[in-house]
C-alpha cells in the first residue's frame, strides 16, 4: 500500500521539526511521525548524499509519495533540486512542495519541473559569461591566467646555463624538484 513520507532538512531543532509538521497539517497533508524524515546537513552536501535521505530513498516504493515543505530541503542549488526530482521520478515516486503548490514536481511535463530546467539553463549561462568576462578582464590587466609557475623567471637563466655546461635534463629536473618536461620547456624557450 503506498505511503506518504515528509521530508524536511531545515529544522534545527525539535521544535522546528514540529512547526514544520503543523505547517504540513495546514496544508492538507496528514503527517504520520513514523514517515517522517528529518536531518540538518549543511547546504554544500548534495540532497542525494545526505544520510537520511538515502535511507528515505532505500525504503520508498513506486506509489509512494514525498512531501516536504519549502524546496530548498531537496536541494542546495537548482541542479541539486533537478537532480533530487529525477531521482524520485526513475523510483515511481510522487513529489510534493508545499511551497510550490499542488503539482507533484515527478509529474511528466510538470511546469515547476520546466521552469527548474530553464533556470538551470540560465544559472550555467551566465556563469560561463560571468567567467569569461573575468578571464578577459584579467588578462586586459596583465594577470597572468592559470596555475603559478613552478619555477621564478628568474631561475630559468640559471638552468639554460646549466644545460649548455652538459648537465642533463633529468638532473635538473631533480634537483628544482619539477618535471623533466617543464625543464625542456625551459630550454626551448617556450613559457611554463
Amino acid at each position: 500500500m503506498p505511503s506518504t513520507h515528509f521530508y524536511t532538512n531545515q529544522a534545527d531543532s525539535l521544535r522546528d521539526f514540529e512547526a514544520e509538521c503543523l505547517s504540513l497539517d495546514a496544508a492538507g497533508y496528514v503527517v504520520d511521525l513514523g514517515q517522517a524524515w528529518w536531518e540538518r546537513v549543511p547546504a554544500a552536501v548534495a540532497a542525494l548524499d545526505r544520510p537520511r535521505m538515502q535511507l528515505l530513498l532505500r525504503r520508498l516504493r513506486a506509489g509512494d509519495t514525498v512531501v516536504t515543505l519549502r524546496l530548498c530541503s531537496i536541494g542546495s542549488s537548482v541542479r541539486d533540486v533537478r537532480a533530487t526530482v529525477e531521482r524520485f521520478r526513475t523510483l515511481g515516486v510522487r513529489l510534493y512542495c508545499v511551497e510550490t503548490g499542488d503539482s507533484s514536481l515527478t509529474e511528466a511535463g510538470s511546469p515547476i519541473f520546466r521552469t527548474l530546467v530553464a533556470v538551470e539553463g540560465l544559472e550555467r549561462t551566465t556563469r560561463s559569461a560571468r567567467m569569461k568576462a573575468s578571464a578577459e578582464l584579467a588578462v586586459e590587466r596583465g594577470s597572468r591566467l592559470g596555475r603559478r609557475p613552478a619555477l621564478a623567471a628568474t631561475v630559468h637563466d640559471e638552468i639554460r646555463a646549466a644545460l649548455r655546461q652538459g648537465t642533463s635534463v633529468s638532473e635538473l629536473a631533480r634537483m628544482f624538484k619539477v618535471s623533466r618536461q617543464t625543464i625542456m620547456r625551459i630550454r626551448d624557450g617556450r613559457a611554463e
